[in-house]
């Protein structure tokens, strides 16, 4: 009712709402064009399409939508020199937004093929979403066609002055004012900083995003000034987060096109996710997080919201592989965790190593780290996990919260232990810091296979569970070749389950009744499908960098293909006692 008296109102003063308008970028298009066409351009031909995106930010209106063909667009200043500005960029500033993007506005990748938009000589950031509610991105590759970096004692340092090198520091920047955000088929890599950064307001939605060798970090709520999020959540499917705190090189030679990495001992940072002390939800399903120079997921510094990761792995990355903070609902089902938190030490591909990376299994090498509060619940289910670090399982007690009654539930759960290459031991399963003796309200039917110690619990077991690949830590690339696959030799596992409501395992599976322990349910399949995690975009293969040549190795989901492909300050740790390993 009330949209039809306004709408009658406009009538009645002579003013109408503005129909959306659909502009078009083409390679063959014009900056003297309309945009409104979706054709080439001719002398004389006005109807027709822009030959950048650069212009758009100033004509879109809400409601707008732009559709940009396939190729590469540059934007922002045109460089190196001082006068080298073109018209396009911001009051000539190189280090400005490439686009300050309008609300609730659609940029459409045209489908066919890849769409690339890459800033250059100095932008701060190609999309500027912080004051952009309602915006969509899909289709679109997000990138830089530099190589230089602002993190480590780098041999390629980016010159901030004329003439510059040409780069953009961030992918896409957020804000309070990003009330709702659409990613969907976004590749964003190569940036000297990060590849997303700043809080959010409302929710995100991430489909099919790769976020991938960026100087500083992945994905960094923290836009320098610890800006808390507003109402924050994201739902994420299919996101992988890789390489980070890695700088690109380009132009993009190798399989692995990493030309150096740093970490926080050398003048780098390198979380693939983090935060600064901000209320957020997330959700993450089918996400992958892996080589990052920090941690891999970090939301330890996110608390009293929700978390739920499911059907995800992480493996490789430097420090953590996850880390949660006292949030009231945590739930962590079907996962994959390979805590080979040296594994960057050695080549991975053609991938040498860098000798900016040496903080490896920092935090006392803890494989996975949450925070509990009470009132919170913990549900940790058919999970699979080998590795080497000192403690599996780091559970804190959060910071300025009471932890008399934590509701942790640790049920169905497959752990492989191996000797420690600098403890010379195996892992121990939980370390405990601020919480009761027990913490659980429930704790059963668990394989702890080669940990440290055996805890007793119903249904438990600590024998072999013989999985499709055990591989003997020779070393850091042998666990590489890890399948948590069930065989017929698994029969501590096999349907040795509790009944939790999982209706599917890792793979999408049926869960049998009663069901089996670890992320996948029974056995493996004959011949599991190739999966080129190197050079292919998650589920897209056109938003590849550049085509390169097919890398197999493993994915610890039991797949093969490894996962090639895919610094600033130190977050300030949880306050800790002396550390105790209760079992």
């Amino acid at each position: 009712m009330l949209k039809l008296i306004f709408s009658a109102l406009l009538a009645v003063l002579g003013m109408q709402t503005p129909t959306p308008k659909t502009w078009y970028v083409r390679v063959d298009g014009a900056l003297t064009a309309d945009g409104l066409a979706d054709a080439p351009c001719a002398p004389r031909v006005t109807h027709c399409a822009f030959s950048t995106p650069a212009l758009l930010a100033l004509k879109m209106k809400p409601g707008d939508t732009v559709v940009i063909h396939a190729g590469q667009y540059r934007c922002g200043y045109l460089g190196p020199n001082v006068n080298d500005d073109g018209g396009l960029s911001e009051h000539g500033n190189p280090y400005a937004p490439c686009f300050s993007v309008p609300a609730n506005t659609t940029w459409v990748g045209d489908g066919s093929s890849k769409t690339q938009i890459f800033g250059g000589y100095g932008a701060g950031t190609v999309f500027d979403l912080k004051n952009s509610p309602g915006v969509t991105i899909k289709g679109i590759e997000v990138t830089d066609h530099g190589s230089c970096s602002k993190y480590g004692a780098d041999p390629i340092p980016c010159n901030t002055s004329y003439p510059l090198s040409d780069f953009a520091d961030n992918g896409i920047w957020t804000g309070t004012g990003t009330c709702g955000l659409t990613l969907e088929d976004v590749n964003i890599h190569g940036f000297t900083k990060n590849g997303i950064v700043g809080p959010i307001c409302g929710t995100v939605t991430a489909t099919n995003v790769r976020i991938a060798a960026n100087g500083a970090a992945g994905w960094n709520f923290d836009d320098g000034a610890r800006t808390p999020t507003v109402s924050g959540s994201v739902v994420a499917s299919h996101l992988t987060v890789e390489w980070n705190g890695c700088n690109e090189e380009y132009p993009i030679t190798h399989q692995y096109p990493l030309r150096s990495c740093y970490d926080d001992n050398n003048g780098g940072y390198g979380d693939g996710i983090g935060t600064p002390d901000t209320p957020l939800n997330f959700a993450c399903d089918h996400c992958t997080f892996r080589y990052n120079t920090q941690d891999g997921f970090d939301l330890l510094h996110t608390s009293g919201s929700e978390i739920s990761i499911t059907h995800s792995t992480s493996y490789g990355n430097e420090g953590q592989q996850w880390k949660m903070g006292a949030m009231k609902k945590v739930v962590f089902q079907n996962n994959v965790t390979v805590h080979s938190c040296s594994r960057m030490s050695q080549p991975i591909g053609d991938w040498p190593g860098s000798t900016g990376l040496s903080d490896f299994c920092r935090a006392a090498g803890d494989g996975i780290t949450f925070a509990v509060m009470d009132g919170g619940t913990y549900t940790f289910q058919n999970n699979s996990f080998a590795g080497y670090g000192e403690t599996s399982y780091d559970i804190e007690c959060g910071r300025n919260v009471t932890c008399t009654q934590p509701n942790i539930t640790f049920q169905n759960n497959l752990h492989i232990g191996y000797v420690s290459p600098r403890a010379g031991q195996t892992p121990g399963v939980f370390y405990m810091n601020g919480v009761p003796a027990n913490p659980f309200v429930a704790a059963d039917h668990n394989i702890y296979f080669n940990m440290r110690t055996c805890p007793t619990e119903k249904g438990s077991s600590c024998a072999d569970p013989k999985i499709a690949v055990e591989p003997t830590f020779t070393s850091e690339a042998a666990l590489d070749a890890i399948d948590f696959h069930l065989t017929p030799a698994s029969t501590n596992a096999i349907g040795a389950g509790a009944a939790v409501g999982l209706t599917d395992d890792y793979d999408g599976v049926a869960r049998l009744n009663p069901t089996s322990i670890g992320a996948y349910e029974s056995t493996a399949p004959a011949a599991p499908p190739p999966h080129n995690h190197a050079v292919t975009h998650p589920r897209n293969a056109s938003m590849t960098s550049a085509p390169r040549a097919v890398s197999e190795g493993r994915d610890p989901r039991g797949m093969a293909g490894m996962g090639a492909w895919s610094i600033c300050r130190p977050r300030p740790a949880m306050a800790t006692l002396s550390r105790v390993v209760l079992a």
